[in-house]
Order: structure tokens, then C-alpha cells, then sequence
């Protein structure tokens, strides 16, 4: 049987990796944001908390951008590996084709 080395591009895993740390950063962001808004609306600093919920909704808005960047990449290298494959590391498969 012939064997075939199929290998998925590390630099294209970790730039998946990298887009779903992005996007969890953003959305640290926008909770600290929130808290922010939520405190400031309470002490009625209506304008301070008005500012803070935008400010959260940009962030919010940024990982939902690295979100889609991820998932979009990670369905091409999820595409990239052979059927039954659940690594993306570099992995032997042996061909049936005689």
C-alpha cells in the first residue's frame, strides 16, 4: 500500500489560534466595558455610562469580526483533512488503491 503524508499549513493553525485569542481579548474588553456602564448608570452618570456601553459594543463587534475570520479558517483546514482525520497535525494515511 502506498502511503500518502497529508500536512496542514502551522502557520494557517495558528493563525486560527491566533483569531479566537483575538476574539476572546475583545470580548474581556467588552465585559470590563459593561461592568463600566453598569456601575456608572447606577451612581446616575448617565452620559459616562452611555459612553462605556458604546465603547463595549465596539468591542463586541471586533471579536464577533475575529469570529467569523476564525470559523471561516478553520472550516477551510477542517476541509484540508482526510475523512474520519481529527488532528491537525502531520499524520500518515495509508491508501487503498492498489
Amino acid at each position: 500500500m502506498e502511503k500518502i503524508a497529508s500536512w496542514i499549513n502551522a502557520e494557517q493553525v495558528q493563525a486560527a489560534g491566533d483569531l479566537y485569542q483575538q476574539a476572546a481579548q475583545a470580548l474581556l474588553l467588552a465585559y470590563q466595558r459593561n461592568k463600566q456602564a453598569t456601575r456608572h448608570h447606577s451612581e446616575g452618570a448617565f452620559r459616562a455610562a452611555l459612553h462605556h456601553a458604546r465603547e463595549s459594543c465596539v468591542h463586541v463587534a471586533q471579536a464577533h469580526a475575529h469570529l467569523d475570520q476564525a470559523l471561516a479558517l478553520s472550516a477551510r483546514l477542517s476541509a484540508e483533512l482526510p475523512s474520519g482525520a481529527t488532528t491537525g497535525f502531520p499524520m500518515v494515511v495509508e491508501s487503498t488503491d492498489a
